[in-house]
């Protein structure tokens, strides 16, 4: 799938996770902006994707960095079977399978832990998040002013976090909406023709990185499918906003 439909599908799992944890209407909005950001995170095996390219020379690196690790684990974890005609390992390989995800959100379960460092998990995913989901509105101006737009309502989101009592979500609670949104990225990409390694480290039929994929998989970028996913997940939160999010306590 591409940036901008994960990112969506992000938003969607941000929101449900924090509803169905009991959280109220900011917190909720919080998660949700985490949770786009997050759906991007399982393409860091990839320097030229939206999070590869998130912050700059730094993100880069670790692109690149992930990337040499993914290689690395996939030539020792690989089966006989495998190596017999083996893959290059590394986008959509280590980075898109569910132990990954676990790991991206026990890093922002650790890094929420320290001081200020919910605010700056909540900033940097949101920014990157809000940034990808508002990239094909074109109605908001030029590609500069919505970047700007998402860049200010993540300091917003990081500012509140960090200085209103009560209005941002719980270091357990990023720690588990960075789970889901990685999550839910790597699903998403399971829904297209070229899968992803979901039962890994598991062996299936002789091969530890078999591509699994949907059975109606389609083609990223080029299936009204998944025009429909992102436009449904960006339409679907605030429904599910309105129907899930507690009741203010009578006066």
């Amino acid at each position: 799938m591409m940036g901008t439909s994960h990112a969506a599908t992000g938003v969607l799992a941000g929101g449900a996770v924090a509803l169905l944890c009991g959280a109220d209407v900011p917190v909720t909005l919080t998660c949700a902006a985490v949770g786009a950001g997050a759906a991007l995170l399982p393409d860091l095996d990839e320097p030229g994707s939206s999070a590869g390219r998130s912050l700059g020379r730094v993100t880069e690196l670790v692109s690149t960095g992930l990337r040499g690790l993914s290689r690395r684990v996939y030539r020792r974890t690989a089966t006989p079977r495998e190596l017999e005609a083996p893959k290059d390992g590394g986008h959509r390989h280590l980075t898109h399978t569910v132990p990954a995800c676990l790991v991206f959100g026990l890093v922002a379960l650790g890094a929420a832990l320290a001081p200020f460092g919910a605010a700056a998990v909540v900033f940097a995913m949101s920014a990157l998040g809000l940034g990808t989901v508002v990239r094909p509105w074109r109605a908001w101006g030029t590609v500069r002013r919505r970047r700007r737009a998402a860049l200010v309502a993540a300091l917003v989101l990081g500012a509140c976090t960090l200085l209103v009592e009560g209005y941002g979500p719980a270091p357990w609670l990023v720690g588990l909406v960075v789970f889901a949104g990685a999550l839910t990225h790597v699903l998403g990409d399971w829904l297209t023709r070229s899968g992803v390694p979901l039962a890994w480290p598991f062996t299936v039929r002789g091969k530890r990185w078999w591509m699994l994929r949907s059975p109606v998989a389609f083609h990223t970028g080029r299936s009204r499918v998944e025009d429909a996913i992102r436009v449904g997940a960006l339409i679907g939160f605030p429904v599910l906003l309105a129907l899930g999010a507690p009741l203010p306590p009578a006066a």
